[in-house]
């Protein structure tokens, strides 16, 4: 059993088991001190990683068959985890309507979920810091962006990070929205990520680079573009919209304009900002973009600061704060943070952000 299959113990009171009260217990912590009797508190066996892993596909997908299938188990494979697991627990976890494919977790089963996810994306970082000490200077820096933020700021590190480590290689992987990045980061599978903030809850530490400015991007034979002026809110009320899959793809424009008295038409979503870009040119309607992602020169798209919304994103580097990085993968953190600074994208960085 590795550390991180801490020992959750549910205890009952008064002879009766009021709730799952979970306790976290690791190796080396103190044993159970005897009781008045002088003997040793009766303890419950400690859950085991894959049990919790089949609650957490049973509690993602709400099928025994899905789950097994996504960690390679027959499904009465999953079913017998799983009543094992609520025999450890010493109550029912997931409940399934007779003759029907529902499936419902109970509140202890929600709670125990909580846990085992962490539990189970801490294992997952251990996995990978071992593997990283293993392969030393010879592993890849694994670092996670976003869509159109990565190589205006990759481009100006990676050169400054080979020139003081020639022999060490940089995995970078571009993303849509900066969402997936967090799970990544917290299960060891990237050791930095650029995010917007707010970060996502969970154990990262973050260093702020710099601010992202949006704009609101519409057809140019639209009337409310042909104006000189910023636009507001109002003037977008019953418009076609390009509107994003993610809320952290962008400024809340939506939020925005039901706060104001106006239900978003939106007629097509995409979190990529090519598509944005493509459709708001053919007329389909107006969306928003970084100023980085609008082709000045393109005639179709005509470009506008909203007034009442704040079209600007902060951009930080993230890591997980109880990861032990590589000293390559602590190196390129510093040269990230220098290079980039606090400005805007696709300009000069500012005072530089030491970790």
């Amino acid at each position: 059993m590795t550390y991180v299959e801490a020992m959750l113990d549910s205890r009952g009171r008064a002879g009766k088991r009021q709730g799952a009260a979970i306790a976290l217990r690791g190796r080396g912590a103190p044993a159970p001190a005897p009781d008045a009797g002088g003997a040793e508190t009766e303890r419950s066996p400690p859950f085991e990683a894959r049990h919790l892993a089949a609650l957490v596909a049973v509690a993602q997908t709400r099928s025994f068959r899905v789950a097994g299938e996504r960690l390679g188990y027959v499904q009465s494979a999953v079913s017998r985890q799983i009543a094992t697991l609520e025999e450890v627990a010493g109550t029912r976890l997931v409940e399934r309507a007779s003759g029907a494919n529902e499936i419902r977790i109970t509140p202890a089963g929600e709670l125990l979920v909580r846990h085992a996810e962490a539990l189970l994306a801490r294992q997952a970082a251990a996995r990978a810091d071992l593997d990283q000490l293993v392969a030393g200077e010879t592993g890849a820096v694994r670092i996670g962006v976003p869509q159109g933020v990565g190589h205006r700021l990759l481009r100006r590190v990676l050169v400054e990070y080979r020139r003081r480590r020639p022999l060490a290689r940089v995995l970078a992987s571009e993303f849509p929205t900066d969402a997936p990045l967090f799970e990544l980061v917290e299960q060891g599978q990237l050791d930095l990520a650029l995010a917007g903030l707010p970060l996502a809850p969970g154990p990262f530490e973050h260093r702020s680079l710099l601010r992202v400015r949006w704009v609101l991007a519409a057809p140019s034979h639209w009337p409310i573009a042909q104006r000189g002026d910023a636009l507001r809110i109002a003037d977008l009320a019953g418009k076609p919209l390009v509107g994003r899959h993610d809320e952290r793809s962008g400024p809340p424009l939506e939020a925005g304009l039901r706060a104001a008295g106006h239900e978003p038409n939106v007629v097509f979503r995409t979190d990529l900002d090519d598509t944005v870009r493509a459709l708001v040119g053919t007329g389909v309607g107006a969306g928003l973009l970084p100023t980085f992602g609008v082709d000045p020169h393109d005639a179709a798209i005509v470009t506008r600061p909203l007034e009442d919304l704040q079209l600007t994103q902060a951009v930080a580097l993230v890591w997980h704060r109880e990861r032990v990085l590589s000293p390559a993968a602590d190196e390129l953190r510093t040269v990230v943070c220098e290079t980039c600074g606090r400005g805007e994208a696709g300009g000069a960085p500012a005072q530089a952000a030491r970790p």
